[in-house]
C-alpha cells in the first residue's frame, strides 16, 4: 500500500504544528512561573523597591487574597488591601491573632471590614499562637517568609520574603489555610461581645461607686428621701414660713 504524499505532507505539518506549540506553551509556562526572595534589611538600599514589588504582587490579585498573619496593621498594606476591595471587588480573607485586634489596631481592622473583608480569629488559642506569615494571591501565588505586616516598620529590619508559584509548594499552604479558617470565629462578632461585657462591667463599676458615695463612714447606707425630708424641715422655704409664723 502506498502512501499519498499529500497525506504525508499533511501529517508532517500536523506534527510540527504541534511540536510547536507544546514547546511555546512549555516556555511560556515556565517564563510566567514565579520563584524569587526577596530580602529586606537596614543596609538594603533598594529595601523601598523590594517593598514595591511585593506590593506589585498583591495588587495582581483578580479574585482573592487570603492572609494568615500574627496582625495587619501595617498602613501601606492594609491601604492596598482597602483599595482592592474598592475598585476591583477582590474577595480578602484574613487570620489574625487574638492579640492583633486592639486599641491600636482598632481602625486598621474596622476599616479592613467596612471595605468587605472577613477577618477571623481563634479565642481559644493562647497568646501569640499564630505564627504563619503568609499570603495567597488568587490561590495560585503564595508569598512567605519571616516579615510580618503586622509591625509598620518590619521592611526596615531583617526580614525575606519567599515568592512562588509553583504547585507542588502552593497547595499545601492554601490547603492549610482552609483548615484554619474553618476553625476561627469572626473577629467582629467576639469583639462585639468583649465589648458588651466591658460596657456592662463599668456600668456595675460605676453602680458601686454610686453606692459608696451613698453609704456613711459608719457603713450604713445613706436613705436620701430621708436626708431630702430632714434638709427640708430644716431648711423651710420662702412660701412655707409665713404658715409656720401663722401656728405659732
Amino acid at each position: 500500500m502506498r502512501l499519498n504524499p499529500r497525506v504525508l505532507s499533511s501529517a508532517a505539518a500536523i506534527a510540527i504544528t504541534c511540536v510547536v506549540s507544546a514547546a511555546a506553551y512549555f516556555y511560556k509556562s515556565r517564563k510566567t512561573e514565579v520563584n524569587e526572595v526577596m530580602v529586606f534589611c537596614k543596609l538594603q538600599f533598594n529595601a523601598f523597591n523590594y517593598f514595591d514589588k511585593l506590593i506589585s504582587f498583591i495588587e495582581s490579585a483578580k479574585e482573592s487574597v487570603n492572609v494568615c498573619m500574627p496582625g495587619i496593621h501595617n498602613p501601606v498594606i492594609q491601604g492596598r488591601l482597602v483599595s482592592l476591595m474598592k475598585e476591583k471587588n477582590i474577595k480578602v480573607r484574613i487570620v489574625i491573632d487574638r492579640t492583633g485586634y486592639n486599641e491600636s489596631t482598632d481602625f486598621f481592622i474596622r476599616e479592613l471590614v467596612e471595605s468587605g473583608a472577613e477577618i477571623r480569629c481563634n479565642v481559644k488559642d493562647s497568646v501569640y499562637a499564630m505564627q504563619h506569615k503568609f499570603c495567597l494571591v488568587d490561590d495560585r501565588i503564595l508569598m512567605t517568609g519571616t516579615l510580618n505586616w503586622g509591625n509598620d516598620r518590619s521592611f526596615d529590619n531583617w526580614n525575606y520574603v519567599y515568592i512562588t508559584s509553583k504547585r507542588q509548594l502552593v497547595e499545601p499552604v492554601k490547603n492549610e489555610f482552609y483548615k484554619i479558617w474553618k476553625k476561627t470565629s469572626n473577629i467582629e462578632q467576639i469583639y462585639d461581645a468583649s465589648s458588651s461585657e466591658s460596657e456592662a462591667e463599668v456600668a456595675a463599676t460605676d453602680e458601686a461607686e454610686v453606692m459608696d458615695e451613698n453609704t456613711d463612714k459608719s457603713g450604713n447606707t445613706i436613705n436620701l428621701m430621708s436626708l431630702e425630708s430632714d434638709t427640708a424641715l430644716a431648711h423651710p422655704s420662702a412660701q412655707e414660713l409665713p404658715e409656720i409664723v401663722k401656728i405659732h
